[in-house]
């Protein structure tokens, strides 16, 4: 069994259990025990298939394999989960639960977040009968761990959004750590491409908070935050940087940018949609004061990573003075945040670099 999966385990009961103790829960471990990403609970198909909820995949294979395995699941064929194990009961976690939702005898599901600097634990919490009744995070790293804590701070400040936003349930210290215990956001899984329902959200976003800044502000900003990340890498991620401040400068000299919340992973993946509405989860990477489009940037860059096709046809760059500006500081402060999270394999940051430099080759 891996390191990171003994670490999640941890986190979640204290201890792993023998095949006869009566109080264990069993999972199904996904893909494998030595590379474990999802962890779904068996013994009941009601839980098994609501578990599935912590996996919402767009690439066409991915989502085939999941339709597959809900298909066995409903069969109540067993032989799917090949790689399972028992652990013990999280006493602490379902004492947490019970006092918050008062559900007795919750089960849970299990995610592992993107390997990396900022490591968590995502637990679905759900009742017998298979309903969700909200999504508790665990930092695995004590970086991650104050993400988890900066994430609970961002959910109060977007209160006003709701019901477009999850609502804190509860958060506080936690085994050294930091727990946030988040209501679930209902609906379909959003769509893959941006719409009217996504601009609606970002608008509202937008006017939660509006700062305008001195185009030359945010080339400072992004700079310092370059060098923060990069003062220890290759002589090449210097250079890179040093060329993207360069032409961005010569488009953000005299204009000011309207600015505001900034969720940081705006993606399909992290939204749902319910009577033609969009809601959004996941906003660890939030920033308040970043510039008002960088939103859909991110959206469209991340869909076009996911389909590994190029960004180019998303953007017109040369309709709006300081576009084109802005877009090289959001290339470079996206590539600033993967080179952060430290990621064995991270495609994002390869794509990143490559539209980048891409983009520095047009300029």
């Amino acid at each position: 069994m891996s390191e990171v999966l003994e670490a999640a385990l941890e986190r979640f009961a204290g201890r792993r259990t023998a095949q006869g103790d009566p109080m264990r829960h069993r999972f199904a471990v996904l893909p494998s025990r030595q590379e474990p990403r999802y962890l779904l609970p068996l013994g009941d198909s009601r839980t098994t298939l609501e578990g599935f909820r912590v996996y919402t995949p767009y690439e066409l294979g991915a989502r085939f394999r999941k339709g597959l395995l809900s298909q066995l699941v409903k069969t109540g064929w067993s032989g799917w989960a090949m790689h399972s194990l028992y652990v013990g009961e999280p006493l602490g976690l379902t004492a947490l639960v019970t006092n918050v939702t008062g559900e007795r005898n919750p089960a849970f599901a299990m995610v592992l977040g993107t390997p990396g600097k900022y490591r968590k634990l995502v637990i679905q919490v759900m009742r017998a009968s298979g309903e969700t009744l909200g999504y508790i995070k665990l930092g695995l790293t004590k970086p991650a761990g104050e993400r988890v804590r900066y994430e609970a701070r961002v959910l109060g400040d977007l209160a006003s959004l709701r019901p477009l936003v999850p609502r804190v349930l509860y958060a506080g210290e936690w085994q050294d750590s930091y727990v946030l215990f988040q209501s679930p956001l209902e609906g379909r899984p959003g769509p893959a491409e941006l719409s009217g329902m996504h601009v609606e959200f970002l608008e509202k976003l937008a006017a939660l908070r509006r700062v305008d800044k001195p185009g030359l502000t945010l080339l400072e900003e992004a700079g310092a935050r370059w060098k923060e990340v990069t003062w220890r890498c290759d002589w090449r991620w210097q250079r890179l940087g040093t060329a993207t401040l360069t032409a961005a400068r010569r488009d953000l000299e005299n204009i000011t940018v309207p600015c505001g919340y900034w969720h940081g992973d705006f993606a399909p993946w992290n939204t749902r949609v319910v009577d033609g509405q969009l809601s959004v989860f996941d906003w660890e990477a939030c920033e308040p004061e970043a510039p008002f489009g960088w939103d859909t940037f991110h959206f469209s860059l991340q869909v076009a990573c996911l389909r590994k096709k190029s960004w180019r046809t998303k953007f017109d760059l040369s309709r709006t003075p300081g576009a084109r500006g802005l877009f090289l500081l959001f290339l470079l402060t996206n590539l600033g945040r993967a080179l952060d999270e430290r990621s064995e394999s991270n495609e994002r940051l390869d794509y990143c670099q490559q539209a980048l430099i891409s983009e520095l080759g047009a300029v």
